[in-house]
Parts: C-alpha cells; sequence; structure tokens
C-alpha cells in the first residue's frame, strides 16, 4: 500500500512539474531590458568673463526641476550685468549610473571653453570677488593650479583672472 501510495504522489508530483514547467525553469532564458527612465532639468549657465556678477557665479551650475531641490529658475537678468542663460537639459538613468553623459562646453569670454577649464576660471573669479585680500596678483594665483587650464587658452584665462582682479583691486 505504500508503495502505492508513493508511485500515485509521483505521478503527480510530475504531471504538476510538467504543467509549472514553463513558470519554473523559462525565468532563466527571460533577459529582461532595463528600464530606463528620463530626467529634466534647467541648468543656469553664465556667460564667464572678468566682469561677470558674483551672483551670476554662484548661480552657475544651478539646474532647476521636477526631480532637483530647486523646482524654478529665477527669472533672467537677475541683475544689472547679468548675462545667464538657462538651458534644458534631458539625463536618462543610464546617463546618471553609467557616467555617458555627454561632455559640454561653456560659453565665456574666451569662446566656448570645457566644463573643467570653465569651474576653474568660475572658481578664480569667485575668490577675487569674495576677497582680493592679496597684494599682487600672483601672489593670489599660487593658490590655484592655472596649469589645469587647457594649453590653448591658458594665457587668457589668466588674464581674464588679472582683469578681475585688478578692477576689484580699484573699487
Amino acid at each position: 500500500m505504500l508503495k502505492l501510495f508513493i508511485a500515485a504522489f509521483s505521478v503527480v508530483l510530475l504531471y504538476w512539474l510538467w504543467n509549472k514547467k514553463a513558470q519554473i525553469f523559462a525565468s532563466r532564458n527571460n533577459k529582461v531590458d532595463p528600464f530606463i527612465t528620463t530626467i529634466e532639468a534647467i541648468e543656469m549657465q553664465t556667460f564667464l568673463a572678468w566682469d561677470t556678477p558674483r551672483s551670476c557665479l554662484e548661480g552657475d551650475g544651478i539646474r532647476y526641476g521636477k526631480q532637483f531641490k530647486l523646482k524654478k529658475p529665477p527669472e533672467l537678468p537677475h541683475e544689472p550685468g547679468c548675462r545667464c542663460e538657462t538651458t534644458k537639459l534631458f539625463y536618462t538613468s543610464d546617463d546618471v549610473f553609467q557616467g555617458t553623459s555627454p561632455i559640454s562646453t561653456h560659453k565665456s569670454a574666451l569662446g566656448d571653453i570645457s566644463a573643467k577649464d570653465a569651474l576653474l576660471l568660475k572658481n578664480i573669479l569667485l575668490k577675487i570677488i569674495n576677497n582680493s585680500t592679496a597684494t599682487s596678483f600672483s601672489d593670489f594665483m599660487e593658490q590655484f593650479e592655472t596649469n589645469s587650464f587647457s594649453a590653448d587658452i591658458r594665457s587668457q584665462a589668466i588674464s581674464q583672472a588679472e582683469q578681475a582682479f585688478e578692477a576689484a583691486k580699484n573699487k
């Protein structure tokens, strides 16, 4: 009797497995496409020059949108001398997590420059505006790695910084 029960149970188990095999074993072969979402942003960019106002430099690169802390960009121009503009950006989750975002350029008095050069120039200009306590321009520039500028714009970028330094000293 026990052998008959084991045989009947085995047949039922095999029948159940036969009916469920598509659900149990097929999941290994399915390749699911990744779910890619798109994030919309508005980025504020300022025109980098020796006379760019402080608020423009401070607001440069800030992103606005539904998924960001700041939802709405300010009205432009936000002060005299402002040459800021807003740009619509679209990111996908693939861009964010795989690091495949396109390399952007930045408008300046030197023409379109790389984001790396723009960041260094912006930091120098902000430092000049916020506290230019150095007595000479060469002393002031020692705190920055000016060799980080691209070779083709290095002398022009330093010239812009020197112009901003002299303007700050004359105020």
